[in-house]
């Protein structure tokens, strides 16, 4: 019956209360590093732009104007001059440029995916938190009732003493359990002041008003087999996307250092015009012009090719190799590591419901045994100190219970991390209403 209440008054709504959904969402506008990778994602899509204004025309305008006094020359003496001129590049090839393009768009991607994995990262941190404060809490309940219970307890051992009923021994067992639950319900309060602390800060909400949530929400079944699970993450998980982008990025590198001794092909074309007018003119300038207006036009294929760099050349080349075999070996590290933790968040959680049962059940014989232990104790069948390690036995599983499910809910969240596929609609699954 105690479990029984145990587990309704854990999962019965509260008022005003905030469901895993209405927590993530109101992380989002408040968690200060979740703006940050916003603001990182916005920048980092500028690449693709700036690789792409790369293969576009120049235009350039450029204009003068200046003026000449000269009081004792023979002639020009005061000549004003002016002129513009209209300049247009065209790249035609540069193989370097054409590796800007590849880079940036690349570069684009990657911040695009390293936003999705904030995003999803950003869920699974507040499912920690959330179902930090649920343990934290259920450990401190259980830790006030031991101590409520403990101390009762010791009262009764100590009036056994006095009136000759008992003995020293079953005192001193009495207060060292009373002292332990003390201990450990001023652990408990100091552990849920910290997970309160820690949603807070991520939420900016009351931890008081989280609801607990079902173990039954979401099924192992709903996952599919382990083969099935690590194939997806090899598809979907990001850390793994985003190493791939990684080496995307490495052979855009490559391409610009190895094509670095290609010439270069430039289409330019120019239209201006010049003017001078002298004031108070003499025959000289008449003679020389000093007064004077033209048109330019200019049209042409400009190529370079580059000779010898010292070679400089060469050797950015050989880094670029390098680096593309660097990100190669991380991609393949990164996705080692990811089947490696897919399959124990796996194992965590089809193990971890079994686990969860059995604690239950361990809680149900603790609690029986603890009624049969008070009966024999009345016989004089049991000891004092029997009831007592019965007792602690009890309160030991009813934290285990705790510690069971917050290890499975984590668990889930991590898995569905690895698989790439935390979204809000797992938030909803999870905001169902279901006992356990």
């Amino acid at each position: 019956m105690k479990i029984l209440f145990f587990l309704l008054f854990f999962i019965s709504p509260i008022l005003h209360a905030t469901s895993l959904l209405q927590a993530v969402n109101a992380a989002r506008h408040h968690d200060a590093e979740f703006s940050a990778a916003f603001q990182a994602k916005k920048a980092g899509n500028e690449a693709f732009d700036q690789g792409v204004a790369g293969l576009l025309p120049t235009i350039s305008l450029d204009g003068s104007y200046t003026q000449q006094d000269q009081p004792h020359a023979s002639y020009a003496a005061a000549v004003k001059r002016h002129s513009y001129s209209v300049t247009l590049n065209q790249p035609l090839f540069d193989i370097s440029k054409i590796a800007a393009f590849q880079r940036g768009n690349a570069a684009s991607e990657l911040a695009d995916m390293e936003f999705i994995a904030a995003q999803q990262k950003l869920i699974r941190d507040v499912a920690d938190a959330y179902f930090a404060v649920i343990y934290q809490r259920e450990v401190t309940e259980v830790a006030i009732s031991a101590t409520k219970v403990f101390q009762k307890q010791r009262a009764q051992a100590v009036t056994a003493f006095r009136l000759g009923n008992g003995n020293r021994t079953e005192v001193d067992e009495a207060q060292a359990n009373y002292d332990e639950a003390e201990a450990q319900e001023i652990m408990a309060r100091n552990d849920l002041e910290v997970a309160n602390a820690a949603y807070q800060r991520m939420t900016g909400l009351d931890a008081d008003e989280i609801i607990p949530v079902s173990t039954q929400c979401y099924q192992p079944s709903q996952l599919g087999d382990i083969k099935k699970v690590l194939l997806q993450a090899q598809s979907n998980n990001t850390e793994i996307k985003k190493a791939t982008q990684q080496v995307e990025l490495s052979k855009s590198d490559l391409v610009g250092a190895a094509g670095a001794h290609l010439p270069i092909v430039t289409l330019q074309g120019a239209y201006g015009g010049n003017w001078s007018r002298g004031e108070n003119e003499n025959v000289l300038d008449s003679v020389f012009g000093t007064t004077s207006k033209t048109r330019n036009t200019l049209v042409g294929v400009n190529v370079s090719i580059p000779l010898f760099a010292g070679g400089g050349q060469l050797s950015a080349t050989r880094e670029a190799i390098d680096r593309r075999n660097q990100v190669r070996d991380l991609l393949e590290h990164t996705r080692r590591k990811v089947g490696q933790e897919t399959r124990t968040a796996w194992l965590n959680i089809t193990n971890g419901m079994a686990l969860l049962k059995a604690r239950k059940k361990a809680a149900m014989s603790a609690e029986t045994k603890v009624k049969s232990t008070s009966y024999g104790r009345e016989l004089g069948l049991r000891t004092i100190i029997d009831e007592l390690n019965a007792e602690q036995k009890y309160y030991d599983s009813l934290q285990s219970i705790a510690e069971a499910r917050y290890k499975y809910l984590t668990s889930t969240f991590d898995l569905l991390l690895l698989l790439g596929t935390l979204d809000d609609r797992i938030l909803i699954a999870f905001d169902c209403k279901h006992p356990g």
